[in-house]
């Protein structure tokens, strides 16, 4: 499709010169001599760039630019200015133009100038969209749930998503969903233009997190090649998330302080005070109020923070809650991967509801994007939900699931008589009638560390498991070394 170029200028030969360079290089033109004249054209059609003269017959280039924006017209402006024209120029920025050029003209630097405001233009649409499906990602519905806890929760972000600038404390255990209550906060907020920044404050270095959150001027250490903004300066207007909150030094703490009280800070190495705008949002996963007990924790931050206290619960405290969640992400990861997935077995929704969800929403996610991934159907059935860490892919066998009883699996037997007469003592004194998967596996993987002696790394490849996940196992069965 090809790009329109809006030439307006009093002068017949700049405009005829424009558009003959400009139509050589692909562009429709179209010209006014007039603001009256360009109006109606970016009113009627579908301009991609404007140039505009600041002085005309019936109005300046100003009021032109005003008149736009007064329309709701944000086509990009390039400013054709005298050199005079300067201040006016500036203000025309100050007012939304893209740019300004001045008399006379070179017509390859104007052509540059065109097509960065065509690239301009594409970003902030890519970056409207992005918000606008944000928004919608992380709008009030998207806090899924129907349980009490859930419709108190989405009410309560609600309420604070009126105010601007109050600060909230988000705590609960991990995977519960911090960051998507710390999102619907901002993007129903009057905020959700502006910046959505997250910080895990256990990720950064103590030695660079000054610095990443106040930013640095060049010089003030070694490696400070050139001046860095800080994550407050980038987020200015819109929300600053800190994960994690109780994880910051305490020196950080006493200068995060000092930022939410004053509203202004210092870069390090600078001497002028920067103010911003930002809503700070923390998370954390552990008791504050003990921590502040402790001593880890500055009692003064942990006030200054919990103005707003929301508090998440384990999904295991709200059973019900589990499938819904479930139903959503099978929907999400059906269309990301191409899948024919309608919904779930009766045994598989009885399975989702009893597990404990040890990792919360993040191992739920987690089990239903596994089981997309890697079958197909139309409904996941309790075989397909694998729960932990990958336990059954992680075996040298695979095991059948007895769908009347999901908690309950049951090896393949000519597997088992295969291990049987391979294995020890251990494994033959099991009862193969009343065996299950898990007897199984304790026996083989205790067989193969004593047979071993311990070595994890050398077992581990005998097994056909990563080293995690043999660990988790000798942990989950009480496997000790002998003498240990």
């Amino acid at each position: 499709m090809q790009n329109s170029v809006l030439v307006v200028d009093d002068e017949k030969g700049i405009r005829f010169a424009f558009a003959k360079a400009l139509e050589t290089d692909g562009f429709v033109v179209q010209e006014a001599e007039t603001g009256t004249h360009a109006l109606q054209i970016a009113k009627d059609n579908q301009i991609d760039v404007i140039l505009l003269d600041m002085k005309l017959p019936d109005m300046t280039g100003i009021e032109v630019l005003k008149e736009l924006k007064n329309a709701s017209i944000d086509t990009p402006v390039i400013m054709m200015t005298a050199f005079g024209d300067i201040e006016l120029a500036v203000e025309a920025m100050q007012l939304g133009a893209d740019n300004f050029r001045t008399k006379p003209f070179n017509v390859m630097e104007m052509k540059e100038c065109i097509k960065k405001a065509l690239e301009n233009k594409t970003n902030k649409l890519q970056l409207e969209t992005y918000r606008e499906a944000e928004k919608q990602r992380f709008f009030i519905q998207s806090i899924i749930g129907k349980s009490s806890a859930i419709n108190h929760i989405n009410q309560l972000i609600k309420k604070i998503a009126i105010s601007a600038s109050t600060t909230v404390l988000i705590q609960g255990s991990s995977g519960t969903g911090k960051e998507l209550v710390a999102r619907a906060i901002h993007f129903n907020s009057e905020r959700d233009k502006n910046p959505f920044i997250e910080v895990n404050c256990t990720a950064i270095p103590e030695s660079l997190l000054e610095s990443e959150l106040f930013g640095h001027e060049k010089g003030s250490f070694t490696d400070a090649k050139k001046e860095h903004k800080g994550i407050f300066e980038q987020a200015n207007g819109g929300t600053l998330f800190l994960d994690e909150i109780g994880d910051m030094p305490l020196p950080m703490q006493a200068k995060l302080l000092r930022v939410l009280q004053e509203k202004r800070f210092k870069r390090v190495g600078g001497n002028r005070n920067i103010s911003v705008d930002v809503r700070v949002i923390a998370s954390t996963n552990v008791d504050l109020e003990k921590a502040v007990k402790e001593g880890s924790f500055r009692e003064d931050l942990f006030y200054r923070l919990n103005v707003i206290p929301i508090t998440l619960p384990d999904l295991n405290k709200r059973a019900d809650d589990s499938f819904i969640i479930a139903t959503y992400y099978l929907k999400i990861f059906s269309k990301e991967f191409k899948k024919e997935f309608k919904g779930f077995t009766k045994e598989a929704e009885k399975k989702i509801k009893e597990y404990s969800w040890p990792g919360n929403i993040r191992e739920l996610k987690n089990v239903i994007e596994r089981s997309v991934l890697l079958d197909n159907g139309e409904y996941i059935n309790s075989k397909q939900l694998n729960f932990g860490a990958m336990d059954e892919f992680s075996l040298p066998f695979e095991g059948i699931v007895n769908e009347e009883d999901p908690q309950e699996e049951i090896p393949d037997p000519d597997m088992v008589q295969q291990i049987v007469k391979t294995s020890n003592e251990e494994l033959l004194s099991l009862d193969i009638n009343s065996l299950k998967l898990e007897d199984v596996e304790k026996a083989l993987i205790n067989k193969a560390l004593v047979e071993n002696n311990w070595n994890r790394n050398f077992v581990s490849k005998i097994v056909g498991i990563n080293r995690t996940t043999l660990y988790s196992k000798i942990k989950k069965y009480g496997l000790e070394k002998e003498g240990e």
